[in-house]
C-alpha cells in the first residue's frame, strides 16, 4: 500500500467534511453529460461516492451505476451514505490492475480522479477505452479549476491543459465533443468510436461496404470506407486540438510535434485508401479491360509518393 494509498483509508471519515462538492458544478456536468436513461455507468475513483446520487437518478431504474475505488475506506463510507440506492453497487480495486469487463460501460466518469493517475494516464486511459462499449463515453472533470487542482498537489502540474490531455484520449481512440478549461471548473467528454474498423488488424477480415456510387463505369467493393472515415474523424479532432494549442501561444516545439503526427496520420489514411484502390477496383478494372482506371491509377500513385 502506498502513502497516497493510507492517506485516502486514514482520511476516509473526514473527508465529506473537509472537502465539500460544488452540487451548482456537479449539476452542471450532468447538463453537459446528457447522460441516457438505461445506461451502465462506472464512476471510477468514487470516493466518497458524492456523484453516485447524480448518475443514479441519470440512470434510472433501467440503468446500473458501479462506484469504484482503491481505497475500501472511501468504499465504506459511500456504502453507508448511497447503499439504499436500488441501482447503485461497489467495487473496491485499482484501476491499474483490475480486470474491466471489455466493452460493458456505456458511460465512465472520472471525477476528481485523473490527478491521482496521472503517472500512468496513457495505460488507464487506454484501460478504460476497452471498457466502454463503442459509442459510449468517457467524462474526466473536477468541479473547481485547473490551478487549484494543482496548486493542491504541490503545484505539480498533474491535470494538464485540456489540449494536452485531449491529445492523448484521441490517440487512444476516443473522438472529443466538449473540452472545457474554466475559472470554475474543468470538463471533457469523449466519445468511443462507434464502429471500431479502424482498429482492425492487416491479419483480419474487415466489413465489406459496398459501394452504391462507383467512380468507374464497373461496380466494384470499397471494403474500408468506415475505417477511412473514423480515422479522418479523428484527424479532424487531432486538428482542432492543435488550432488550441497554437492560440494557447504553446511552444512551437509542441505545436510541431503533433502537426508531425497528423501527417503521419494523413499519411497512413492514403496508404489504406490506396491498398484498397489495387485490392479491389483495380483488378476489377482489369478483368473488365478498364486501361482509364489502370492509368488513373499511376498517376495517384505519382502524386501519393511526390
Amino acid at each position: 500500500m502506498d502513502k497516497e494509498h493510507i492517506f485516502f483509508e486514514n482520511y476516509a471519515r473526514n473527508w465529506d467534511r473537509d472537502r465539500k462538492a460544488d452540487a451548482r458544478v456537479l449539476s452542471s456536468f450532468m447538463e453537459l453529460a446528457a447522460i441516457q436513461p438505461g445506461s451502465v455507468i462506472l464512476d471510477a475513483g468514487c470516493g466518497t461516492g458524492v456523484f453516485l446520487p447524480y448518475l443514479s437518478a441519470a440512470a434510472g431504474p433501467d440503468g446500473t451505476v458501479e462506484g469504484f475505488d482503491y481505497s475500501q475506506q472511501m468504499i465504506d463510507v459511500a456504502k453507508e451514505k448511497f447503499s439504499h440506492l436500488a441501482n447503485v453497487t461497489f467495487t473496491t480495486g485499482d484501476v491499474l490492475k483490475y480486470h474491466f469487463p471489455e466493452k460493458h460501460y456505456d458511460v465512465v466518469c472520472c471525477l476528481n480522479f485523473y490527478p491521482h493517475v496521472a503517472n500512468h494516464s496513457r495505460e488507464v486511459i487506454h484501460r478504460l477505452y476497452d471498457a466502454i462499449v463503442p459509442g459510449g463515453m468517457l467524462l474526466i472533470m473536477h468541479d473547481m479549476p485547473r490551478k487549484a487542482v494543482n496548486a493542491i498537489h504541490g503545484g505539480q502540474p498533474v491535470l494538464p491543459p485540456v489540449d494536452v490531455l485531449e491529445e492523448k484520449l484521441i490517440s487512444a481512440g476516443f473522438s472529443v465533443v466538449a473540452a472545457m478549461d474554466t475559472d470554475s471548473f474543468y470538463f471533457i467528454k469523449v466519445i468511443k468510436a462507434a464502429d471500431e474498423a479502424d482498429f482492425v488488424y492487416d491479419d483480419e477480415e474487415p466489413p465489406v461496404q459496398v459501394d452504391t456510387h462507383p467512380a468507374h463505369h464497373h461496380a466494384h467493393h470499397h471494403t474500408e470506407t468506415k475505417r477511412v472515415l473514423n480515422r479522418l474523424s479523428r484527424i479532424t479532432g487531432h486538428i482542432e486540438a492543435i488550432k488550441r494549442m497554437i492560440e494557447e501561444d504553446r511552444d512551437c516545439s509542441d505545436v510541431l510535434v503533433q502537426l508531425a503526427a497528423v501527417h503521419s496520420a494523413i499519411a497512413g489514411v492514403s496508404r489504406v485508401i490506396l491498398k484498397d484502390h489495387i485490392d479491389h477496383c483495380i483488378v476489377d478494372a482489369i478483368q473488365e479491360h478498364d486501361t482509364e482506371a489502370v492509368e488513373n491509377l499511376k498517376k495517384a500513385i505519382n502524386t501519393f509518393v511526390k
